[in-house]
């Protein structure tokens, strides 16, 4: 499902012989069948090897390779639980052609990225290996090797196993929480206590601890064969060229003798209705969720394609009447929604979910229920099935209008569930073709059937999640039951669907004028527009994405400007202001006017700036504006929005305030900051202090006056004609002439050495957080320079760390660079291990930095970086957003003379191993150093 287009034919067999392959198109005869994308190329070995290429220019020098072997956990034998993904992890630890860690060396000096692009993926019934390699003859042909070697030609060393253990085991200790603790209570009921329950793919301690290295090699044997495994390969190639390398590397793969048969399990489905409530002392909220569990459809008929439709148009009109009861003033839940989703396997699920208010768990129930009720009753309007099909039908057209630039890795995933699942693969014209031909034809009555169909009383799992100190709140069955039928004898009327009846303006401003107009930035092809308002416009039109524009409008200033007693009423602003709504439109009304718009409006306050961000195209732009306009004119004002907004703060104030993870972010941020007065989390009696109408004080002053602001758009857009719109509604925004200068808070890392220590939960899991920061005079090659000492840095320590002591899963280090309104730095290096390796982990993490402030970077380390940095600059500057990012954080930070310099070519020039060694030197001293612990409750 999802690519490009295809004709409809009867049976079509091409056989194309060459050496051991047999190409074969084919379809049924029935007209309900769905053709393939004529654009694929694929194929099936004698040995049972299948093969699907497609070339593809976006992103442009780039191949994406998959390699899908239809086998996970779920065939795992009890002793081997765990050994699916385990070996996963294996084939990144050598192989027949590339031992020990030359594969992944060899990759990442190619500009592959260990993680963020060479990965790897373990399900139930799938492992999947992805490696985007650049389009590079020799590079391709290694990665060939490379995926050769994966599918049956693994090392499997002793020792590297063992090592690998340590690493496992920590990536299992990063999911051990409250949400891990609930799913394994929840999991047999919503699997229906099915095979799927006990074969997880992380496996259990006891098996990764102490399986036999000849288990491993046995499963790897058994299950890693031609006859279950698939290449999928998208991007910039030659197809014939790549149809005789596969051919000729994979032919020579063989079935093993007496291998065990490939069984599908699924979930039975046995009419009964089950109920379940669950605790737990971190658990931050109360839940109630019904699911309504149904067999799941497969996409492979024209019929499967027309169900699709159906239950996205019901999940719309759903949703939609969910969003309006959610907009009540006083509602009893804090979050309610439903709508039909996938559970695993063969089950899909109606699911309805309430959050109810501490003391309303009925009135939320019921608010659930009788939506559901009235609608079973009284249906669905025609008007609000119109707005479902426009939303339907605009995403599908959307998509279809970009299928020249479908990044390749939509294509390779799309491939991997017709090879997993059967997932018909047409084309994204076929498909959209098929929806405009078809949807007309949908009728209320079709969406009601549907909904009695999946709103039913067998097959329902009724499950229940609180904290444990909300136990007694918990309803219990034959409550529900009776909440239940009692929504059902309640007195109701339809729904009745309420248009936005004004139009978001009425009246037009009078325009301004274009006074100056420039070209900026040499390559980077900007425009500069300046209007007689003091608003400032760059424009960069680009053809990366057909139909669409992004934007932002930057002006300094943002809740720097208000004093402290202010601070927690500007900085909720936005949001408010957002959830209200302009002008006489509620955010629904707005909602509802938007039906068919690709239009995305939202004004933001930070701490030294405040602006607008938004996407839109072409088709839609005036509409956008228009948003932009009355968002700094008529901001609205709606006391339901406040007063729920309230309602939630002090409800996650009151349920999050006792759980590890609040405690020790709490703590970092008090500590970090010297216990700043922005810096702390508002109590109850501040949030309760709020006034609305100071709120909307504040934004007005934010945005009464547009002569300090700059208007940065990127994308699908003609600059001739854009500029009229942009003399008629930025042009006509107020100005009096303003120019503000950015207070600096003194928001500094407090300096000096601190170390803390905080005891919060169950697990054996320690978080561990290391800060170097200090005061600097940041430039463009100072701040390159750090950027990259953060990247070697992270290789040394994933080397020493993961690899060398197998006591982490992955790390996190974050080089925060400020430079405005003083130039201030933070490393940040933080990562999850076991409680007893903390002082041994951070001793080593110091080792690797005292190792570069010793004798420098090493080279190697450096090209890699420089070689990822080239690969993903040449696909960054193809993406609206990057440039969007680039040049409005320029504009913020008065370094626009930087933009020019996208590759970063000059700075490159400037980075050896010695230049990194100063730095390091410079930077990483030690001077102001922050150590934060979060350990189990002692």
């Amino acid at each position: 499902m999802f690519t490009t287009e295809l004709n409809i034919k009867r049976t079509i067999l091409l056989f194309f012989l060459s050496g051991f392959a047999c190409v074969v198109f084919a379809q049924s005869s029935n007209e309900n069948a769905i053709p393939l994308d004529p654009k694929i190329k694929t194929g099936r070995l004698s040995n049972g090897f299948t093969y699907y290429i497609r070339k593809n220019i976006h992103p442009a020098n780039q191949v994406v390779f998959y390699l899908v072997n239809k086998v996970g956990s779920i065939v795992e034998t009890d002793n081997q639980q765990g050994l699916a993904h385990f070996m996963e992890h294996m084939c990144f630890n050598g192989t027949r052609h590339f031992p020990k860690n030359e594969l992944v060396d060899y990759l990442q000096k190619a500009g592959v990225r260990f993680g963020a692009d060479l990965n790897a993926s373990t399900g139930f019934n799938e492992t999947i290996y992805q490696l985007p390699v650049p389009a590079d003859k020799e590079v391709i042909r290694n990665a060939i090797q490379i995926l050769r070697d994966w599918a049956r030609d693994a090392s499997l060393a002793a020792d590297e196993i063992d090592k690998e253990r340590g690493v496992v085991i920590e990536e299992k200790r990063q999911r051990l929480g409250s949400f891990q603790r609930v799913q394994e209570k929840v999991s047999p009921v919503l699997l229906n206590h099915s095979r799927y329950v006990t074969r997880l793919p992380i496996g259990t301690d006891e098996v990764l601890k102490n399986f036999d290295h000849d288990t491993l090699r046995k499963f790897y044997y058994d299950w890693y064969r031609p006859s279950l495994q698939a290449l999928i390969v998208v991007g910039d190639i030659n197809e014939k060229e790549m149809e005789k390398m596969i051919i000729s590397k994979f032919s020579d793969l063989q079935n093993p003798v007496g291998a065990p048969n490939r069984t599908e399990y699924s979930i039975a489905l046995t009419g009964n209705n089950q109920y379940l409530a669950v605790t737990d002392e971190e658990t931050p909220a109360t839940s109630i969720s019904i699911y309504m569990k149904h067999a799941a459809g497969k996409m492979k008929t024209l019929d499967d394609f027309r169900k699709h439709m159906l239950q996205s148009l019901l999940n719309d009109i759903i949703s939609s009447r969910f969003n309006e009861i959610s907009q009540q003033e006083h509602a009893p839940f804090y979050q309610i929604g439903g709508g039909i989703n996938a559970v695993l396997a063969n089950v899909n699920s109606f699911t309805l979910t309430v959050q109810p208010k501490q003391g309303r768990e009925e009135d939320a129930f019921k608010a659930l229920w009788i939506e559901m009720e009235r609608i079973k009753r009284y249906g669905f309007l025609p008007s609000e099935l119109e707005r479902a099909k426009i939303n339907f039908l605009t995403r599908y057209e959307d998509i279809n209008k970009t299928k020249d630039i479908t990044h390749s890795r939509q294509y390779v995933e799309e491939y991997v569930r017709n090879f997993l699942e059967g997932e018909a693969s047409p084309g994204i014209s076929y498909e959209y073709e098929f929806y405009k031909k078809n949807i007309a034809a949908v009728t209320v009555n079709d969406l009601a059937m549907l909904f009695n169909q999946v709103f039913k009383e067998t097959n329902r799992d009724i499950i229940i999640s609180a904290n444990e100190k909300d136990k007694s709140l918990i309803p219990a069955e034959d409550k529900i039951l009776q909440w239940m039928n009692e929504a059902t004898k309640e007195n109701m009327t339809a729904y009745a669907d309420k248009p936005a009846a004004d139009e978001l303006m009425p009246v037009l401003p009078v325009p301004g004028k274009i006074i100056s107009e420039k070209k900026l930035y040499g390559k980077a092809g900007i425009t500069e527009i300046k209007l007689n308002n003091g608003v400032r416009v760059l424009l960069k039109s680009t053809d990366f994405k057909k139909d669409e524009i992004q934007f932002a409008g930057i002006s300094p200033g943002g809740t720097s400007q208000v004093g402290d007693s202010d601070f927690l009423s500007i900085s909720l602003a936005s949001a408010i202001i957002s959830a209200s709504g302009v002008g006489n439109l509620s955010r629904q009304a707005i909602g509802k006017k938007m039906a068919g718009k690709k239009v995305i409006v939202a004004p933001v306050i930070s701490t030294y700036s405040e602006g607008v961000n938004g996407t839109t195209d072409a088709k839609d732009i005036e509409t956008a504006l228009q948003l932009v306009y009355l968002y700094f004119t008529r901001p609205r004002k709606d006391i339901a929005s406040f007063g729920q907004l309230k309602e939630r703060m002090l409800a996650s104030y009151e349920n999050t305030k006792n759980l590890p993870g609040t405690i020790f972010g709490d703590t970092v941020s008090n500590v970090s900051s010297g216990y700043h007065i922005r810096n702390q989390k508002p109590t109850p009696g501040q949030i309760n202090a709020l006034q609305l109408d100071t709120i909307i004080k504040l934004y007005k002053e934010r945005f009464s006056d547009a002569g300090d602001f700059t208007f940065v758009f990127v994308g699908n857009f003609d600059v001739e004609k854009i500029k009229p719109l942009l003399e008629q509604y930025l042009g006509s925004l107020p100005s009096a002439g303003r120019v503000e200068k950015l207070k600096d808070l003194k928001l500094d890392i407090a300096r000096g050495i601190h170390s803390c220590k905080i005891f919060g939960g169950k697990e054996p899991q320690a978080r561990v957080l290391l800060m170097l920061s200090g005061a600097y005079h940041p430039d463009a090659l100072i701040n390159f320079e750090l950027n990259v000492l953060a990247g070697v840095l992270r290789l040394r320590l994933l080397e020493r760390l993961r690899e060398e002591i197998g006591g982490i899963y992955s790390l996190d280090i974050n080089p925060v660079l400020r430079r405005i309104p003083t130039g201030e730095y933070n490393f940040s290096i933080n990562f999850i291990c076991d409680p007893a390796n903390v002082e041994l982990l951070i001793l080593s993490v110091f080792g690797e930095i005292g190792k570069i402030k010793s004798t420098g970077a090493l080279q190697d380390d450096i090209d890699k970086l420089k070689a990822a940095s080239k690969l993903q600059k040449a696909r960054a500057i193809k993406e609206n957003g990057y440039w969007l990012s680039l040049i409005s954080s320029s504009v913020l930070q008065g370094t626009e003379e930087e933009i020019e310099d996208v590759y970063n070519e000059n700075l490159w020039k400037e980075i050896t191993t010695e230049s990194l060694k100063e730095v390091a030197i410079q930077f990483l001293n030690g001077e102001n150093y922050m150590r934060f612990v979060l350990l189990p409750e002692r």
